[in-house]
């Protein structure tokens, strides 16, 4: 790919490139039986579909961090966008970083289980879509016989790290 392809630059730490048919059409591609076809099409739309969910997660949640902690024209910093790798207390100190200001006593309670809820959700999409994401690459590699050794230099060269957006 990296000599067909046009390079669009980095992600995770992985190239991205424009792939153009002409280039694409000479990739030797196994013809998959209309079953495995059927199969590899659903989980794709399955695997979508819990990462939407996931999204909106995330959304919902920026959402009502702004809303109900923050202050005017100040945004949420990287570690509350990606408030899910925050324990509570990491949380409250980020709060008090970028906004100048603490969680209420009385409030915290409810945050601290709000958090946890929501960070319990964001692990349960994640868990299924790495579920999925396993069952289709063994569909495919499968397509390919692929040995034991060519699965794991697949695997080892393309690791993404599933917390990241």
């Amino acid at each position: 790919l990296m000599q067909i392809g046009q390079p669009l630059g980095e992600r995770a730490g992985q190239m991205r490139y424009r792939l153009f048919h002409q280039y694409m059409a000479t990739l030797p591609i196994p013809d998959a039986p209309t079953p495995t076809r059927t199969a590899l099409a659903d989980l794709a739309t399955r695997i979508s579909s819990e990462a939407k969910s996931r999204y909106a997660l995330h959304q919902r949640a920026r959402r009502r961090i702004t809303a109900d902690l923050g202050v005017p024209d100040i945004s949420l910093n990287q570690k509350l966008t990606a408030w899910w790798t925050l324990d509570f207390p990491a949380f409250r100190a980020e709060v008090n970083k970028v906004y100048r200001r603490d969680i209420d006593l009385r409030e915290r309670d409810d945050w601290d289980s709000w958090l946890g809820e929501q960070r319990a959700a964001h692990q349960g999409h994640t868990a299924e879509i790495v579920r999925l994401e396993t069952e289709l690459n063994a569909i495919v590699y499968g397509l390919f016989d692929l040995t034991a050794a060519e699965v794991r230099v697949v695997e080892e060269s393309t690791k993404y790290r599933y917390g990241e957006v």
